[in-house]
């Protein structure tokens, strides 16, 4: 789910999140058009050009490790707790970071219009961070365990066990601890 939404990610990066809407410009706006034009400025940007050298640093660390560490889940098995934090806090800093580019956007925000592909983005990071929770959460409880069937067991009065003193499971606590 992570390495989809990373793949994602960066498709979605390479496209137009934000235009420059040169009518808004009240006094000139055909000029600054014809200007822009002959100039051969840009009026529109991806996701890796309006930020600055930090920003797209973090968002390749976002793309490039969520890849990396769905990998090592993979390889090395889905156990690994410090392995899928380390998916879910990269997932988060990539969601935090597209949202506030889009919710801010960028300067002047009264020329600039964020486009849909935008909100993709955002939902791409999003899904690297459920991936990074499903993987953390897989690492501390395993699958869920199905309960026996009420046919299959023979039926006998419930016994009461007398709660045991000991911990369970490394301290991950299961309902057997509160009987």
């Amino acid at each position: 789910m992570a390495m989809v939404g990373a793949i994602a990610y960066f498709v979605v990066s390479l496209m137009t999140w934000y235009q420059v809407d040169l009518s808004k410009i009240s006094v000139g706006a055909k000029f600054a058009a014809q200007y822009a034009k002959q100039a051969d400025l840009a009026t529109s940007a991806n996701a890796w050009e309006p930020w600055g050298i930090t920003s797209d640093l973090v968002m390749l660390v976002v793309i490039v490790g969520s890849i990396a560490i769905a990998i090592m889940l993979i390889v090395r098995g889905a156990r690994s707790i410090g392995i899928a934090a380390g998916l879910l806090a990269i997932g988060a800093i990539g969601t935090l970071q597209v949202l506030l580019h889009i919710l801010s956007g960028p300067q002047p925000t009264d020329l600039v219009d964020v486009q849909p592909i935008a909100w993709l983005g955002a939902l791409s990071t999003l899904l690297i961070m459920v991936g990074g929770y499903l993987s953390f959460d897989y690492a501390q409880h395993g699958t869920p365990q199905q309960p026996a069937s009420p046919a299959a067991a023979p039926s006998k009065p419930a016994e009461r066990r007398e709660p045991s003193h000991q911990p369970s499971r490394r301290g991950v606590w299961d309902d057997a601890d509160f009987e």
